[in-house]
């Protein structure tokens, strides 16, 4: 039996708001093992969703109707045992069956910070800003339809991390090992490096992948398009350069906006080095991938590189999930911030996963709300299989 679902319709009354609210807690929270969990859950997202300004625990128990019951709250979040990873498989499974998703998108969230006490606290370039700040660096993965964005899945940076892109990767492995993943592309950026790791990461837990990758980054060419680019390793910008003749005007839609653009690519395929192709039999082959360059103005050099196993794919499609970060960049991360998404202020590694969680549920419900024409519905629930 899988989670409840909950069917949205247009909303009538506040009493139906509520009703609605409860039916989706019900489903996203059902993995919590006790009433009194679920129920501090449902109260938490409901003081997101109310509270006006930061959502600190005292501003989040008032306006739950706990004015007494912050330090509740607070071991709720930041002393309790319960496991994240379930809630957030069930709000992707929700969320899969609601919206038509088209991907899930990875994207870094910079969280300011005043003092360095809380985990993973560095100085950063915040690129909201343009400034250096010190905060944290998040990575969330996003459910993207055709309408709404909504975060299932977070990933914190600690300083004992290699690179940032195994971290964003982490948001995804996360979330994949329960095995409750729909089978979506994942598109994230891998420039600053976690192309010798993340493709093998992604593929072996069976997630198709469409990486950002820098000019830098070293591919064996294996097309045959291309035959005298195959004797030895060359870098992704090299190889584009090279393939300059194979670049094609390719017309996509611009689902941020609705708009149809043009824009031209080159795909080569090729295999990573033997050192990043991760752990296979000595009687596989490597996985053959595409590389793909991109171009806005053809008279220009590439814009950006991309790198995937989504070989049969064709190239509008490609387009149009490369530039579905776009769906994000355009008003989301606001609406993540109203639900508080930045706002935890304990310094407990595991509070900060069971904020995110829950403010990622209380996203979830405004982005469903924007969706259905300003608000929630009458509530019939349904179990998926």
């Amino acid at each position: 039996m899988g989670p409840q679902l909950v069917q949205f319709t247009r909303p009538q009354s506040s009493r139906v708001v509520r009703d609605a609210v409860s039916a989706l807690c019900q489903g996203v929270f059902e993995p919590l093992p006790r009433a009194d969990q679920r129920r501090k859950a449902e109260l938490y997202v409901r003081g997101l969703l109310t509270a006006r300004g930061r959502k600190t625990m005292r501003n989040i128990a008032a306006h739950a109707g706990m004015p007494a019951g912050e330090q509740s709250l607070h071991h709720f979040i930041s002393c309790s045992t319960w496991d994240w990873r379930p809630v957030r498989a069930n709000l992707a499974a929700q969320l899969d069956g609601l919206l038509n998703l088209q991907a899930w998108v990875v994207k870094p969230m910079v969280i300011p910070k005043s003092g360095a006490h809380s985990v993973g606290v560095e100085r950063r370039f915040d690129a909201g800003s343009g400034h250096m700040v010190s905060g944290q660096q998040a990575f969330g993965m996003w459910a993207v339809s055709d309408d709404a964005s909504v975060p299932v899945s977070w990933a914190l940076h600690l300083p004992d991390e290699t690179t940032l892109a195994g971290c964003a990767a982490r948001a995804v492995l996360d979330l994949a090992e329960t095995r409750a993943l729909p089978r979506l592309p994942v598109v994230m950026d891998a420039v600053e490096g976690g192309v010798d790791m993340v493709p093998s990461q992604l593929a072996s837990a069976g997630v198709p992948f469409l990486l950002e990758v820098g000019p830098g980054a070293l591919v064996q060419v294996t097309d045959p398009q291309l035959p005298g680019a195959a004797a030895e390793l060359s870098t992704v910008g090299r190889v584009i350069d090279a393939a300059g003749a194979l670049r094609r005007p390719v017309r996509y839609e611009d689902r941020a906006d609705r708009s149809i653009r043009t824009g031209f690519l080159a795909a080569v395929r090729v295999e990573l080095p033997e050192s990043a192709a991760g752990p296979r039999r000595r009687t596989q082959p490597r996985r053959p991938l595409l590389l793909v360059g991109e171009w806005t103005d053809a008279r220009r050099r590439p814009e950006r590189y991309w790198l995937t196993d989504l070989t049969t794919a064709p190239p509008a499609l490609l387009m149009r999930l490369a530039h579905l970060s776009r769906r994000i960049e355009r008003g989301a991360t606001d609406q993540s911030d109203r639900v508080g998404m930045r706002d935890f202020e304990g310094r407990s590694f595991q509070g900060w996963h069971r904020h995110v969680t829950l403010a990622s549920a209380a996203h979830a419900a405004t982005a469903l709300c924007d969706q259905h024409s300003g608000g929630y519905a009458t509530a019939s629930r349904r179990c998926s299989a």
